[in-house]
């Protein structure tokens, strides 16, 4: 694959991956701690933010690639699943005409662009290839009860909840409803239903190990200042002219609506297809026979509207009553819902009653306006053609210039201070970011590394006189200290908020191990067995067979 990369708001992607093969390789399962991100003193950033991106782009990783080429076939690998994934869905209600219809518009999608190119938000991104594959899932569940469509269901789910919980958040709502219109339709309805539930509740069993800690251990963080400054909700509605002409640009989002920097639109044909299928759906709705369609339409016309407006500061009272929501930070999020039920109601014009040359003529139409009209924002704003992986990767790139970029998960406590722009930030320069994973603060004390793991480090100390030891680590709950063997208290009264031990003389052996607090260990209990009954369960599926198969070759 050809080197270079590309300028993204997000520009610690590769950094993240990074720490991520540092865990895994050292076999931190579930990988937690990231060693180098905040400022090289480590914090358990994969215990608050969603992996499954960099899982998927260390496979490539692990099969040979360089960063960069990981990364970026991770981000090829989310447009092929989330336009196939798409075209499942859409085919179910309008065929393969309007399954691919829908496939192509949700793929050109001006959001899609942004996520990639602009932002770099490249795990809500991956949220967007699993939207479709959730709802095609329960569909194809309310018609037919095979355990292929129940495990689809469960996965689709999990895998959205690890790509992007806060999406998850958004999403919950309109599938819920879809779930619900589902189960008064379908023919055993209680059935449907109680295997719906049971589906959502094993998509929250097999990441509890995630988001369990999350959600309970975010106060121990500085996370909060995100919802209360840069990323306060309130500063980032969309106005409506923004849906339909909004400016492209690789800058960033701000109050109020001509000052913006990036767009907002949600794309002109999805949007005309979208007012088509109004005319449409009230057509379907007239008559008896397809009614059920038009009900399941006018959802998706309903959800959205509401997704628009959840957009925009008319929908203000709602997420000034709702605390959950200011961790969404930018409502403008919503255009990847918006994205997604304006692409599934672009397909909908095959239900128009005309010869099958006009619907072929007017497919093409579209197909080739949508990626005419789109495809031009699918570049980055720049390519940097000689950049390769040191110039994001190298220790130093990762411990200043990716972490400056986030750190919201140090801990609570640790110094700030305010910047040029009237905000908060971690009071450090690049000149403090440590050497080594050590220090010797006071005393005379000679220090041998035996090992510096992301979950493990290992010191043989030896010391004159009463010396005072620190660990170059951020202090979290989890990090345990022994001293020759037996456990010792430690205080982080710094102004960062790294492991200090008391005074020590003589020769000693000091390990720090980064274990499980009571949260965590019952959450990777309850994971580990929800994903081991799932396996089971597929097993013995899979060893059953087709049951009317071996009945058929038993008779012969």
């Amino acid at each position: 694959m050809p080197a270079g990369f590309f300028p993204i708001h997000d520009n610690e992607q590769l950094a993240r991956l990074f720490d991520l093969n540092q865990a895994l390789t050292a076999w931190d399962i579930p990988p937690r701690i990231a060693p180098n991100l905040g400022f090289g003193y480590g914090y358990p950033f994969f215990n608050f933010y969603p992996p499954l991106v960099y899982y998927i782009a260390e496979i490539f990783k692990l099969t040979g690639f360089s960063y960069i080429s990981s990364i970026k076939l991770m981000i090829g690998l989310g447009y092929i699943l989330g336009a196939y994934f798409m075209y499942l869905l859409s085919k179910e209600f309008f065929g393969k005409l309007g399954g691919l219809t829908s496939a192509v518009l949700y793929t050109y999608a001006p959001y899609h662009a942004v996520d990639v190119y602009v932002r770099g938000a490249l795990p809500e991104f991956w949220s967007m290839v699993f939207l479709p594959l959730i709802f095609w899932s329960f569909y194809k569940l309310s018609k037919d009860y095979k355990w292929k469509y129940i495990l689809a269901a469960i996965i689709s789910l999990s895998f959205l909840i690890l790509s992007h919980d806060l999406v998850m958040v958004m999403a919950g709502p309109f599938i819920f409803v879809f779930i619900i219109f589902l189960g008064i339709t379908c023919k055993n309805k209680i059935r449907y239903l109680l295997t719906s539930c049971a589906s959502l509740i094993f998509a929250f069993i097999t990441t509890a190990y995630f988001w369990i800690p999350s959600f309970f251990e975010k106060g121990y963080t500085m996370v909060n200042l995100l919802t209360e400054e840069l990323a306060n909700y309130q500063q980032h509605f969309v106005c409506l002219p923004q849906f339909w002409n909004s400016p492209w640009g690789y800058g960033g989002s701000v109050a109020g609506c001509i000052a913006d920097g990036m767009s907002f639109q949600i794309g002109k044909i999805q949007i005309l297809l979208s007012l088509l299928s109004i005319l449409i759906i009230a057509g379907l709705l007239l008559v008896k026979r397809t009614r059920t369609l038009g009900i399941m339409l006018f959802i998706f016309l309903a959800s959205l509207l509401f997704s628009v407006l959840m957009s925009t500061s008319y929908s203000q009272f709602i997420w000034d009553k709702i605390p959950l929501l200011w961790y969404i930070q930018f409502p403008w999020r919503f255009l990847i819902l918006i994205s997604f039920f304006s692409s599934i109601l672009a397909g909908s014009f095959v239900l128009i009653p005309v010869s099958k040359k006009i619907k072929y003529a007017f497919a093409l139409l579209v197909l080739s306006g949508a990626i005419f009209v789109n495809a031009k924002y699918f570049v980055p704003s720049k390519f940097l053609l000689t950049v390769k992986d040191p110039d994001y990767v190298s220790l130093e790139k990762i411990r200043w210039d990716a972490s400056i970029i986030s750190w919201e998960y140090v801990p609570k406590g640790v110094a700030t201070k305010e910047s040029y722009i009237k905000t908060t930030v971690i009071d450090i320069t690049e000149n403090d970011i440590a050497k080594q994973s050590f220090k010797v603060l006071s005393g005379d004390m000679a220090v041998k590394e035996l090992e510096n793991l992301p979950q493990e480090k290992k010191y043989l100390v030896m010391s004159t006189k009463q010396s005072v030891f620190r660990l170059n680590t951020y202090s979290f709950p989890g990090w345990k200290i022994y001293v020759d063997g037996v456990e010792v208290s430690y205080t982080d009264n710094n102004p960062l908020k790294l492991i200090t031990l008391s005074p020590l003389y003589g020769s000693h052996i000091i390990v720090a191990e980064f274990t499980d607090t009571p949260i965590r260990f019952w959450s990777n209990l309850v994971s580990f067995v929800g994903i081991l009954f799932l396996l089971i369960y597929s097993l013995l599926n899979i060893i059953r067979g087709n049951p009317k198969k071996a009945d058929y070759e038993k008779k012969r």
